[in-house]
């Protein structure tokens, strides 16, 4: 079974150097304005899956049909 390609370095394209530095740069403090971009962002995200999951509202064709008959009744003078 073949490893997963994620487009990213292989094991062997990364060095000890790499790795120490790529963690060191999640240890920097976030700025405000940073904390401030990634809280609208997940916001945004939470909002955007809010309106997918929200299911659809509308009338099947008998309701619509229900509601024409009960309008032309209506409607006669």
């Amino acid at each position: 079974m073949e490893g997963h390609d994620n487009g990213g370095a292989g094991f062997d394209e990364v060095d000890d150097d790499y790795v120490q530095d790529h963690l060191e740069s999640h240890a920097v403090p976030l700025s405000n304005d940073e904390l401030i971009e990634l809280d609208k962002a997940s916001q945004e995200a939470e909002k955007e899956k809010d309106e997918e999951e929200e299911p659809m509202r509308g009338l099947d064709i008998k309701s619509l049909e229900n509601v024409l008959v009960v309008l032309k009744k209506l409607w006669k003078p």
